[in-house]
């Protein structure tokens, strides 16, 4: 009796935990609402590089951050300013130009990033063949600055609401 109500028991908790839990805003734990049609999840604590940070998003079915435009921009920069503790970190931007050097695209969909202001910070991207993935800097006003795909930032995840 005892052990059937331990495999009970376990039993329970495991589907507690591998099922997604929607709260009222339509986004799974631990995913905040950005918009009307995305959710957002800031992982300010583990610094990773750009592969495992767009692993990271997949394992949460989302995708790494991509900022298409202005809107874009500010609804993301004031997620970082107004929730605490993501402020003041550098994080990854899901773009590259890996395949051909100076032509960038974005990962999830392999579209072009727009290029210049506002998007990009002043003289970016750098003419430097090593630097081939996006980071926003608070340095920079979290505009977009080329970096080494090798170094560690923070994440942040997008995925449809």
């Amino acid at each position: 009796m005892k052990a059937s109500l331990v495999v009970l028991l376990l039993a329970a908790a495991v589907c507690l935990t591998q099922a997604r839990r929607f709260r009222s805003d339509g986004c799974p734990e631990p995913y905040d609402r950005l918009d009307e049609t995305r959710c957002i999840l800031a992982d300010s604590f583990v610094s990773r590089t750009m592969n495992d940070s767009l692993a990271f998003c997949k394992t949460h079915s989302g995708h790494l951050l991509y900022i298409e435009d202005c809107v874009d921009q500010t609804l993301v920069l004031d997620y970082i300013h107004s929730e605490v503790g993501l402020a003041g970190k550098v994080y990854w931007v899901a773009a590259s130009d890996n395949a051909e050097e100076g032509t960038w695209v974005w990962e999830h969909s392999k579209k072009p990033v727009p290029m210049g202001n506002p998007l990009w910070h002043y003289n970016q991207p750098s003419a430097s063949t090593s630097n081939n993935c996006i980071q926003i800097h608070p340095t920079y006003d979290y505009r977009f600055l080329d970096a080494n795909c090798n170094s560690k930032h923070m994440a942040i995840c997008l995925r449809a609401v």
